[in-house]
């Protein structure tokens, strides 16, 4: 068997984006490679056979993407594939008949086309970016708005793997084919966050914030008709925030609306009577609409809602999994699928879910679902080869009650080839959110470790999803409950685990998880070493520089700088810096604008000014997402610092 390496990146195969056709007798879905030829991804459109359960590929171009079906026998996606190159945004559309043939161009709009569902007779809803007061996106190389000078007038000014956002806004847009014009049906200055339109065409339901100087939590949903070109809004923009829009039928759709009373708080699910434009909220479900499992080996998206045969089906984080479940009418909840692993997105059609899931620490395959039996059946195996010529290893599972007397999880994975009685370093990961979860499913920089000779462990600590509001609510709590559960579960790990050596355990995380191995390294010297990935170290900083830290990250504290100063540097994990002795890697991107690099770079600066060994491995052009999308070859540097450096300070006997 070959260890599991950095550069197995490139025999890693995703695939996303799964959608059934009218009839249900075809299946899209998305398959993506990492290239290191190009130093970025190839993504292709596949062709799955319901009945046969033969898959056949479409497409080869390597850049197609977003696959709709136009009908029965024909797809619409996009790609570049006129040989045009404008520094003008353009989105093209192409046709292709699975018959036969090449792909046809369908249409181009002059614009960055974030999304596209076709209406019937040549007509399409479209999201795109566009500028609110009427004024071009301007090219990345000229100098006004672009690389020499950049204005701002509006928070948020940036977004991250969005770029510079300053009154550029996600408009919905009704294109019409025969005109080759579109008609911009959400208000100049609503930034779009979700839609959905009726199966019978002739509704649009869609949400999000309307600001001009300052986007708020507070959002509002509106109600288009197509036929009478009205909108209707439903919740106003005053006090909630409202998500997840989704039709259930033509007469009735279902959306979220959370009071925002504090950070991690479950929202409400409500159902709308689409011809009076009355809702009621149903029966509080105590849970996000749609959850997965955090990983790193998850590239593409997909859809984790879907209304079928009078219930509405969504994805729900449990603990350390991502179940699928269904509720029906009157807001009652019953699990459909509640097997170990991670459902990433799934589609349904004549009785049968198609999902994209990860099963027994295999990389992302399709899976389906049978309705009426219960049973699930895997559909294809891309990566069966990898996993059947790699060692990859399986966490231990059970569960411990921290100092409080809250049950948390705890995930174990043994080093390649341990042998009971030998002395072993370790590595606690951390997850990010902090209302994300790490679970049993197959996470590329563990298996590097523990193929590396490293206990990994990881639990999912108050804060995180998957138990409710009450567990993930977190606020006025940064650094102290999640603190205490590290700490606990670190101790219960080396008493379950005797063979750790107690003096080579490590720390690693990113975001929340960076957060917190800033915070843990100004209030403990028990970890030999740590990585710190798109961290936070300064909520000052943290809240004024950030896309959404002005109102996500203030909400997290309850506080802002000017009404409780102290509160905001207390939670500061700089404000101990001056403490810490452990060695400690940054791992940081430059247009990470969730996490600017500016914390890591104060961090890192604070312990080198008090003697303490440090190193930053700025990405350039690199955002929030360098784990999980970044560049190949920047992942594969990724994973050789962090490991590099734990090599150096955790791995050596001392």
């Amino acid at each position: 068997m070959k260890k599991v390496t950095y550069s197995d990146l490139y025999e890693f195969n995703f695939l996303s984006d799964v959608s059934y056709s009218p009839d249900g007798k075809h299946a899209l879905f998305a398959k993506h490679n990492a290239c290191e030829k190009t130093n970025g991804y190839k993504s292709y459109i596949w062709l799955l056979d319901a009945e046969t359960g033969e898959t056949k590929q479409l497409t080869f171009g390597g850049a197609e993407r977003g696959a709709k079906w136009l009908d029965n026998e024909s797809i619409l996606f996009t790609a570049n594939r006129s040989g045009e190159k404008s520094k003008k945004p353009r989105t093209e559309y192409y046709k292709l008949t699975l018959t036969g043939g090449e792909a046809q161009p369908l249409f181009t709009i002059p614009e960055r086309a974030v999304s596209c569902e076709p209406m019937g007779d040549g007509k399409y809803l479209l999201a795109i970016v566009k500028h609110c007061e009427g004024k071009e996106e301007k090219a990345d190389d000229e100098a006004m708005d672009g690389r020499d000078l950049y204005v701002f007038d509006e928070i948020y000014f940036w977004f991250n793997g969005q770029g510079i956002r300053n009154k550029l806004r996600n408009s919905l847009v009704i294109y019409d084919t025969k005109t080759k014009r579109y008609k911009q049906i959400s208000k100049k200055y609503t930034n779009v966050a979700g839609a959905a339109m009726s199966p019978d065409k002739t509704k649009v339901l869609f949400c999000g914030p309307t600001y001009e100087n300052m986007s708020t939590r507070e959002s509002a949903l509106f109600l288009y008709d197509v036929p009478t070109g009205k909108t209707k809004t439903i919740v106003r923009q005053d006090k909630y925030a409202i998500g997840a829009p989704c039709f259930m039928g033509d007469d009735k759709a279902f959306f979220t609306l959370n009071e925002l009373k504090f950070s991690g708080q479950n929202p409400y699910f409500c159902k709308l009577d689409v011809a009076t434009g009355e809702y009621e909220r149903l029966p509080y479900a105590d849970m996000e609409a749609g959850g997965a499992v955090g990983t790193d080996c998850n590239y593409g998206g997909g859809s984790n809602k879907k209304f079928y045969d009078g219930k509405l089906y969504m994805t729900k984080s449990v603990w350390g999994n991502a179940h699928l479940m269904a509720m029906d009418m009157d807001g009652n909840f019953e699990t459909v699928d509640g097997n170990e692993g991670s459902i990433n997105a799934f589609d349904i059609a004549n009785g049968k879910v198609l999902m994209t899931a990860m099963r027994n620490m295999d990389l992302i395959e399709l899976y389906s679902l049978d309705l009426k039996t219960g049973e699930e059946k895997r559909l294809t195996t891309f990566n069966k080869e990898y996993h059947d010529t790699h060692s990859v290893v399986a966490p231990e599972y059970f569960t411990f009650k921290d100092r409080d007397g809250v049950e948390l999880d705890a995930y174990v994975i043994k080093p390649l080839g341990y042998k009971p009685g030998k002395k072993y370093p370790a590595i606690l990961e951390m997850h990010g959110g902090p209302k994300g979860i790490f679970g049993p499913v197959f996470h590329h920089e563990m298996q590097c470790l523990v193929n590396m000779g490293y206990f990994v462990f990881y639990t999912n600590p108050r804060g995180s999803d998957g138990r409710g509001s009450e567990f993930a609510a977190m606020t006025g709590n940064l650094g102290k409950l999640d603190f205490n559960d590290f700490m606990d579960f670190t101790d219960e790990i080396l008493k379950q685990y005797p063979d750790i050596d107690e003096k080579r355990v490590g720390i690693c995380g990113g975001s929340y998880g960076g957060f917190m191995c800033n915070w843990m390294i100004g209030h403990t010297d028990r970890y030999a070493a740590a990585a710190s990935q798109r961290s936070i170290s300064n909520y000052f900083t943290k809240s004024l520089c950030t896309d959404i830290g002005y109102n996500h990250n203030m909400s997290q504290l309850d506080t802002d700088p000017w009404e409780d100063w102290a509160t905001v540097w207390e939670t500061s994990p700089l404000k101990n810096a001056h403490l810490a002795k452990t060695p400690t890697l940054f791992i940081q991107s430059d247009e990470d604008y969730r996490c600017w690099m500016s914390d890591a770079l104060q961090m890192f600066s604070a312990l080198k000014m008090n003697g303490v060994d440090s190193r930053v491995a700025l990405f350039h052009g690199e955002n929030h997402e360098l784990s999980r999308s970044g560049k190949p070859k920047n992942r594969i540097s990724r994973l050789t610092e962090i490991c590099e450096w734990f090599e150096k300070y955790v791995k050596p006997v001392k």
